[in-house]
Protein backbone atom coordinates (compact mmCIF):
# COMPACT_ATOMS: atom_id res chain seq x y z
CA UNK A 1 0.00 0.00 0.00
CA UNK A 2 1.50 3.54 -0.70
CA UNK A 3 2.08 5.96 2.03
CA UNK A 4 0.22 9.43 2.16
CA UNK A 5 2.28 12.20 0.33
CA UNK A 6 3.18 14.98 3.40
CA UNK A 7 1.97 18.59 2.29
CA UNK A 8 4.63 20.48 0.44
CA UNK A 9 6.37 22.92 2.92
CA UNK A 10 4.99 26.35 2.77
CA UNK A 11 6.59 29.02 0.55
CA UNK A 12 7.57 32.62 1.92
CA UNK A 13 8.09 35.19 -0.80
CA UNK A 14 9.66 37.92 1.97
CA UNK A 15 13.22 37.25 1.87
CA UNK A 16 13.44 37.70 5.13
CA UNK A 17 11.68 34.90 5.92
CA UNK A 18 14.43 32.66 5.21
CA UNK A 19 15.24 31.57 8.20
CA UNK A 20 11.24 30.56 8.88
CA UNK A 21 11.38 29.08 5.09
CA UNK A 22 15.06 26.94 6.10
CA UNK A 23 12.99 25.27 9.07
CA UNK A 24 9.70 24.43 7.22
CA UNK A 25 12.02 22.57 4.69
CA UNK A 26 13.58 20.68 7.30
CA UNK A 27 10.43 19.91 9.17
CA UNK A 28 9.56 18.60 5.45
CA UNK A 29 11.65 16.44 5.10
CA UNK A 30 11.49 15.11 8.45
CA UNK A 31 7.59 14.15 7.31
CA UNK A 32 8.78 13.09 3.93
CA UNK A 33 10.67 10.17 5.75
CA UNK A 34 9.35 6.87 4.89
CA UNK A 35 7.38 5.04 7.61
CA UNK A 36 8.91 1.88 7.86
CA UNK A 37 12.35 3.84 8.52
CA UNK A 38 11.40 5.21 11.38
CA UNK A 39 9.63 2.18 12.85
CA UNK A 40 13.08 -0.19 12.23
CA UNK A 41 14.77 2.57 14.60
CA UNK A 42 12.46 2.34 17.52
CA UNK A 43 12.66 -1.54 16.50
CA UNK A 44 16.64 -1.99 16.63
CA UNK A 45 16.15 0.58 20.09
CA UNK A 46 14.02 -1.70 21.84
CA UNK A 47 16.24 -4.57 20.64
CA UNK A 48 19.40 -3.19 21.93
CA UNK A 49 17.37 -2.47 25.60
CA UNK A 50 16.50 -5.75 25.36
CA UNK A 51 20.42 -7.12 25.44
CA UNK A 52 21.23 -4.57 27.61
CA UNK A 53 18.86 -6.12 30.66
CA UNK A 54 19.71 -9.51 29.75
CA UNK A 55 23.62 -9.11 29.93
CA UNK A 56 23.40 -7.33 33.59
CA UNK A 57 21.50 -10.07 34.71
CA UNK A 58 23.28 -12.26 33.24
CA UNK A 59 26.02 -11.03 34.92
CA UNK A 60 24.26 -11.01 38.40
CA UNK A 61 23.51 -14.86 38.43
CA UNK A 62 27.17 -15.78 38.03
CA UNK A 63 27.84 -13.31 40.53
CA UNK A 64 25.70 -15.39 42.83
CA UNK A 65 26.58 -18.90 41.07
CA UNK A 66 29.97 -17.54 42.09
CA UNK A 67 28.85 -16.79 46.23
CA UNK A 68 27.34 -19.93 46.42
CA UNK A 69 30.36 -22.55 45.10
CA UNK A 70 32.35 -20.19 47.65
CA UNK A 71 29.59 -20.90 50.16
CA UNK A 72 29.95 -24.66 49.60
CA UNK A 73 33.74 -24.75 49.53
CA UNK A 74 34.16 -23.51 53.30
CA UNK A 75 30.95 -25.90 54.36
CA UNK A 76 33.11 -28.66 53.61
CA UNK A 77 36.18 -27.08 55.28
CA UNK A 78 34.23 -27.61 58.32
CA UNK A 79 34.10 -31.23 58.53
CA UNK A 80 36.47 -33.23 60.96
CA UNK A 81 39.21 -35.19 59.99
CA UNK A 82 39.63 -38.72 60.78
CA UNK A 83 41.85 -39.28 64.06
CA UNK A 84 43.19 -42.51 65.47
CA UNK A 85 43.86 -43.92 68.65
CA UNK A 86 44.17 -42.37 71.50
CA UNK A 87 43.40 -38.72 70.20
CA UNK A 88 39.93 -37.05 71.42
CA UNK A 89 37.36 -36.47 68.84
CA UNK A 90 33.96 -34.69 69.30
CA UNK A 91 30.40 -35.33 67.95
CA UNK A 92 27.60 -33.27 69.37
CA UNK A 93 27.49 -33.19 73.19
CA UNK A 94 30.53 -36.11 73.42
CA UNK A 95 33.92 -36.33 73.36
CA UNK A 96 35.33 -39.86 72.45
CA UNK A 97 38.80 -41.29 72.89
CA UNK A 98 39.37 -45.16 71.46
CA UNK A 99 42.48 -46.48 73.50
CA UNK A 100 42.63 -50.07 71.97
CA UNK A 101 40.79 -52.56 69.64
CA UNK A 102 40.86 -56.76 70.42
CA UNK A 103 39.79 -58.70 67.72
CA UNK A 104 40.40 -62.16 68.89
CA UNK A 105 38.09 -63.28 70.88
CA UNK A 106 35.41 -66.04 70.46
CA UNK A 107 33.77 -66.01 73.53
CA UNK A 108 32.89 -63.92 76.05
CA UNK A 109 31.97 -64.56 80.00
CA UNK A 110 33.10 -67.95 81.62
CA UNK A 111 31.07 -71.14 81.65
CA UNK A 112 28.49 -71.77 82.53
CA UNK A 113 27.37 -68.01 81.65
CA UNK A 114 29.13 -67.04 78.32
CA UNK A 115 28.04 -66.43 74.69
CA UNK A 116 30.60 -67.92 71.88
CA UNK A 117 30.98 -65.56 68.64
CA UNK A 118 29.10 -65.81 65.13
CA UNK A 119 33.15 -65.26 63.61
CA UNK A 120 34.86 -63.36 65.84
CA UNK A 121 34.39 -60.36 69.06
CA UNK A 122 36.30 -57.68 68.33
CA UNK A 123 36.43 -55.38 71.64
CA UNK A 124 36.87 -51.76 71.03
CA UNK A 125 37.81 -49.83 74.39
CA UNK A 126 36.14 -46.18 74.28
CA UNK A 127 36.46 -43.50 77.01
CA UNK A 128 33.41 -41.01 76.40
CA UNK A 129 33.37 -37.54 78.45
CA UNK A 130 30.24 -35.43 78.26
CA UNK A 131 31.38 -31.94 77.11
CA UNK A 132 27.72 -30.40 76.71
CA UNK A 133 25.77 -28.08 79.21
CA UNK A 134 22.88 -31.01 80.09
CA UNK A 135 22.59 -34.73 80.29
CA UNK A 136 23.03 -36.87 77.33
CA UNK A 137 22.36 -40.61 76.98
CA UNK A 138 25.09 -42.55 75.34
CA UNK A 139 23.65 -45.38 72.96
CA UNK A 140 26.30 -48.09 71.99
CA UNK A 141 24.03 -49.29 68.79
CA UNK A 142 24.32 -45.81 67.86
CA UNK A 143 28.39 -46.51 66.86
CA UNK A 144 29.63 -48.56 64.20
CA UNK A 145 32.48 -50.47 62.69
CA UNK A 146 34.12 -51.34 59.24
CA UNK A 147 36.77 -53.57 57.58
CA UNK A 148 38.83 -52.55 55.15
CA UNK A 149 36.47 -53.33 52.26
CA UNK A 150 33.98 -51.12 54.01
CA UNK A 151 31.49 -53.48 55.03
CA UNK A 152 29.69 -51.44 57.75
CA UNK A 153 29.39 -53.84 61.18
CA UNK A 154 26.77 -52.89 64.28
CA UNK A 155 26.95 -53.44 67.96
CA UNK A 156 25.93 -56.61 69.86
CA UNK A 157 24.51 -55.47 72.53
CA UNK A 158 23.53 -58.40 73.89
CA UNK A 159 27.08 -60.07 73.64
CA UNK A 160 28.46 -56.87 75.89
CA UNK A 161 26.35 -58.23 79.10
CA UNK A 162 28.98 -61.13 79.15
CA UNK A 163 32.02 -58.75 79.85
CA UNK A 164 34.20 -58.71 82.42
CA UNK A 165 33.60 -55.97 85.10
CA UNK A 166 29.76 -56.23 84.98
CA UNK A 167 29.71 -55.46 81.40
CA UNK A 168 30.89 -52.19 80.38
CA UNK A 169 27.85 -52.12 78.01
CA UNK A 170 28.19 -47.85 77.20
CA UNK A 171 24.49 -47.57 77.14
CA UNK A 172 23.71 -45.01 79.62
CA UNK A 173 22.92 -41.46 80.48
CA UNK A 174 25.89 -39.08 81.04
CA UNK A 175 25.94 -35.60 83.28
CA UNK A 176 27.73 -32.56 81.80
CA UNK A 177 31.45 -32.92 82.70
CA UNK A 178 31.31 -36.59 83.57
CA UNK A 179 32.89 -39.83 81.36
CA UNK A 180 33.05 -42.93 81.31
CA UNK A 181 34.76 -46.17 80.25
CA UNK A 182 33.42 -48.75 77.98
CA UNK A 183 33.79 -51.49 75.26
CA UNK A 184 32.10 -51.67 72.29
CA UNK A 185 31.40 -55.47 70.85
CA UNK A 186 31.38 -56.31 67.44
CA UNK A 187 30.29 -59.92 66.11
CA UNK A 188 32.10 -59.75 62.77
CA UNK A 189 33.15 -62.75 60.31
CA UNK A 190 36.25 -64.90 61.32
CA UNK A 191 39.97 -63.16 59.93
CA UNK A 192 37.78 -59.93 59.79
CA UNK A 193 39.94 -56.92 60.92
CA UNK A 194 38.20 -53.36 62.03
CA UNK A 195 39.90 -50.38 60.21
CA UNK A 196 37.87 -47.50 61.60
CA UNK A 197 34.97 -46.45 63.57
CA UNK A 198 32.22 -44.18 63.27
CA UNK A 199 31.11 -43.09 66.68
CA UNK A 200 27.71 -40.26 67.13
CA UNK A 201 26.60 -39.04 70.22
CA UNK A 202 23.05 -39.49 68.92
CA UNK A 203 21.15 -41.50 66.22
CA UNK A 204 21.14 -38.42 63.72
CA UNK A 205 24.28 -36.92 64.20
CA UNK A 206 26.57 -36.73 61.47
CA UNK A 207 29.57 -38.28 63.29
CA UNK A 208 33.21 -38.61 63.55
CA UNK A 209 35.42 -41.46 62.24
CA UNK A 210 38.49 -43.12 64.38
CA UNK A 211 41.30 -44.93 62.78
CA UNK A 212 42.05 -48.22 63.78
CA UNK A 213 45.00 -48.72 61.77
Amino acid sequence: MSQPTPPAPPQFADPKSAKAQAKAEKAYRKASRPFFKKKRFILLAVIALILIIAIAQGGDDDSGSSSTSSGGGSSSGDIAKAVGLNQAVQDGKFEFTVTGVDCSKNTLGADPVSTQAAGVFCLVNVNVANIGDEAQTLDSTSQYGYDAAGKKFSTDTEAAFYLENGGDTLFEQLNPGTSVDGVLVFDVPAETQLTKLELHDSPFSGGVTVNLG
